[in-house]
């Protein structure tokens, strides 16, 4: 049996059995224990609390999401509270910031956001949220549909 890779972009060539299996491995991806939290985390910011209320519910409905996904919502939500809050101070107290002496540094607010870019990215690419992960998936459910063999409707009528 072949390795089954349920993202990949090329047509997998076997048997029916190496088909089954995939088949039986994309099915797999929605038998995990719901998601059962509804409400987010006490420990979370304001920001990232309605970042899980406004996203939970399409989470809930369009994915394959469940209890294993906790930890990677948990963190995409903190980094968009964090990008949020980085936002704010830039704005505030401006991209720069003059030094004692009068040189301009990089306002710390900016490494800071783009670091939690950086993890938001990481959270909804694991989560399947990116245009390009979810891309994957359609490719993927689309491959997944038999392919119509004409030669077996014509068998069907005899």
């Amino acid at each position: 049996m072949s390795n089954i890779n349920l993202l990949s972009e090329k047509i997998p060539e076997g048997s029916r059995e190496d088909h089954a299996q995939r088949e039986d491995a994309v099915k797999e991806l929605f038998q995990h224990k719901d998601f059962s939290m509804t409400t987010p985390p006490a420990f979370m910011p304001a920001a990232a609390k309605e970042e899980w209320n406004r996203l939970l519910p399409v989470l809930k409905s369009d994915y394959p999401f469940s209890e294993v996904d906790y930890g990677n919502f948990v963190a995409y939500c903190l980094a968009y509270a964090r990008i949020k809050q980085a936002e704010h101070e830039i704005k505030k107290f401006g991209t720069f910031q003059k030094n004692k002496d009068g040189t301009k540094r990089e306002n710390p607010a900016v490494r800071t956001q783009s670091r939690a870019m950086g993890d938001l990215k990481t959270a909804s690419t694991a989560l399947g949220m990116t245009m390009i992960e979810r891309q994957k998936m359609a490719i993927n459910n689309a491959k997944a549909e038999p392919e119509s063999d004409p030669f077996s409707e014509l068998m069907k009528d005899e």
